[in-house]
């Protein structure tokens, strides 16, 4: 005759739940790690000569890894998805700090292509859980700002990426003492490539910063063309999304 312990049957309950929980806020703690890096790298940038050089690529390598481990963790609902992603990011995150402190244009290349493949899959995987949603709540909402600020991160990751093999493919306006420094993904200068990514994204089209070659300008575009369809498309998603629940409760009660 078999037993039934209670304590073990409450923990085990407990655990479910709080695995439930941690799955359901998944896309808030990315989108926690999101705001972390876009609020942290300004920062980092401006007290570069204050903290030193090699501090503060340390300081953006770190809170570029935490928002890479969020994003593999929040997307890596299957096996192979989460292999997948854990191994890129685990290899990105490996090649960030030599490639920066190193100055190695070979290992900022390699870094530049492994996030942005990684970023690419996680945005096909939220887009698609976005589709499959049932219901609007705050996780949904939060999956859809973590697509959109991870698009404008990936382009960034391109620009640094299109820089990296011209370096004067985009105009920031600086002295000419350090054109290689100007733009580039994961060390001090990574604000300067994440302002001009998020202005395209969002069409603002400052100007202070300016596309020359043509590949740039055809990347700008693709992003504004991008930032745009995304906005019109994931709302629309949401808003007959919320409608919908909307009216089938009202049915349920008026039933």
């Amino acid at each position: 005759m078999n037993s039934i312990n209670p304590i073990t049957d409450c923990d085990d309950s407990r655990k479910q739940s709080l695995l439930r929980r941690m799955h359901q806020a998944r896309f808030v703690r990315l989108l926690i790690a999101l705001s972390l890096l876009l609020f942290t790298a300004p920062f980092v940038g401006a007290f570069e000569n204050q903290l030193g050089r090699t501090l503060a690529a340390v300081l953006l390598v770190g809170v570029l890894a935490t928002v890479l481990i969020a994003a593999s963790l929040t997307v890596s609902e299957k096996e192979h998805q989460s292999r997948f992603a854990i191994l890129l990011s685990l290899a990105c995150i490996i090649l960030s700090a030599p490639a920066h402190l190193v100055d190695s244009a070979q290992l900022r290349i390699l870094h530049e292509i492994l996030t942005i493949i990684l970023l690419i899959h996680v945005i096909h995987l939220i887009i698609r859980s976005l589709f499959r949603a049932r219901r609007v709540d705050y996780d949904t909402i939060a999956a859809s700002l973590c697509g959109y600020l991870l698009t404008g991160i990936v382009f960034a990751a391109g620009y640094a990426l299109l820089v990296e093999f011209n370096s004067a493919a985009i105009n920031t306006g600086t002295s000419a003492e350090f054109p290689d420094r100007n733009m580039r993904f994961g060390d001090e200068t990574t604000a300067t490539t994440l302002y001009f990514s998020f202005v395209t994204l969002t069409t603002l089209g400052f100007g202070d910063i300016t596309p020359v070659s043509m590949p740039a300008r055809m990347l700008t575009t693709a992003e504004a063309l991008i930032g745009q369809l995304y906005l019109v498309v994931i709302v629309a998603r949401l808003v007959g999304l919320h409608i919908t629940n909307d009216m089938a409760e009202r049915h349920d009660r008026e039933g």
